[in-house]
């Protein structure tokens, strides 16, 4: 019950404004990460795919930041994110935030006030982080009721937030908890994924299969033959837990090719297995595994990628921080290589 009292305080934060606004980056003390966008064309966030040979160098990727949709904190963190200039979000949602107590009526009215609120900050979801604690929709149990009622529970949540955010076209699905991978469970998620398409194609949008750290999808492998055989099915690819597994992120990238949906970005340390989700900088990928501006040009080169560079920070890391540093370090190491 804490959890839906979490969420009705949320909802009375969101309707009355209270929040007081974030500063956001202050450039005029830091003029060397001023953001330079001269001569570059940001890029209209699109799931369509750019055509192949696409002159992609003046191109910039739009950044976004993921957002909780938990508690009280909702409103503070969307003032934060908007104070530093992002335009777009992925909203998360897990199990444990209590919308599975919640009746339609009451998520509906929680989700309405949300959007209302983003739309009034200009700010447009990208995507959605389902819930996926306790949800196996790959299980490998005899008791197909399991597999079953997990596949229903994602599909309420798609259908609300569908109903909700109607910008939203990419829906972030994490494979089962605890799944080891098998040839048995890749069947029983394309078994899922099939039941689930249909309802993402009636809705007219798309799932984004995301690659673990320990479990289900954290090999490339499996990841591509958990997707490959759906044309609206595509990978989320977590630039983190790649990184954290040991996995050249570019290669898999490369791998995926046109199959990128969507992306988390954070930094980790090269194969810890921790999913530390530390800021960009602060982790080892770019010294262990792959510059910062390699990654960006893979996806705007090989994976003709043109959505959203989203980032998936801790609830405590600065909005203002991240933004810095995407435009100090990414952007940076990306005009910095021979195109």
């Amino acid at each position: 019950m804490k959890h839906f009292f979490s969420l009705l305080l949320s909802l009375t934060m969101i309707c009355c404004g209270t929040e007081k606004e974030p500063a956001g980056p202050n450039w005029d003390n830091i003029p060397e990460d001023k953001p330079q966008t001269e001569g570059k064309t940001l890029i209209e966030p699109t799931t369509a795919i750019a055509p192949e040979g696409e002159d992609y160098s003046n191109l910039q990727y739009q950044p976004g930041m993921q957002i909780n949709v938990n508690d009280a904190t909702f409103t503070q963190r969307l003032n934060e994110v908007a104070a530093a200039g992002f335009k777009y979000v992925e909203l998360k949602i897990k199990y444990s935030y209590g919308l599975h107590n919640m009746s339609d009526t009451q998520v509906n009215t929680t989700f309405a006030a949300m959007q209302k609120q983003m739309e009034q900050k200009g700010i447009t979801v990208w995507s959605i982080h389902l819930p996926y604690e306790d949800k196996n929709w790959t299980s490998i149990s005899a008791a197909e009721s399991i597999r079953k009622q997990s596949v229903e529970y994602i599909l309420r949540a798609l259908r609300l937030c569908a109903t909700n955010f109607p910008t939203c076209k990419n829906y972030v699905l994490h494979a089962s908890k605890s799944v080891n991978p098998s040839a048995t469970a890749i069947s029983q998620a394309h078994k899922s994924l099939e039941e689930m398409d249909v309802v993402a194609k009636q809705l007219g949008v798309r799932f984004c299969v995301e690659n673990l750290v320990g479990s289900f999808c954290y090999t490339i492998d499996d990841h591509k033959a958990v997707i490959e055989p759906f044309d609206n099915v595509f990978a989320t690819f977590d630039i983190g837990h790649a990184n954290c597994k040991a996995y050249d992120v570019v290669d898999y990238l490369t791998k995926l090719g046109t199959k990128l949906g969507t992306v988390h970005i954070h930094d980790t340390i090269y194969g810890s297995g921790d999913d530390s989700h530390k800021l960009v900088g602060e982790g080892d990928l770019a010294t262990k595994n792959r510059a910062w501006g390699e990654v960006y040009k893979t996806m705007l080169a090989t994976n003709r990628y043109r959505g959203v560079f989203m980032f998936e920070p801790k609830d405590d890391q600065s909005a203002a921080e991240v933004m810095r540093r995407f435009h100090n370090i990414v952007l940076t190491s990306y005009n910095s290589l021979d195109k």
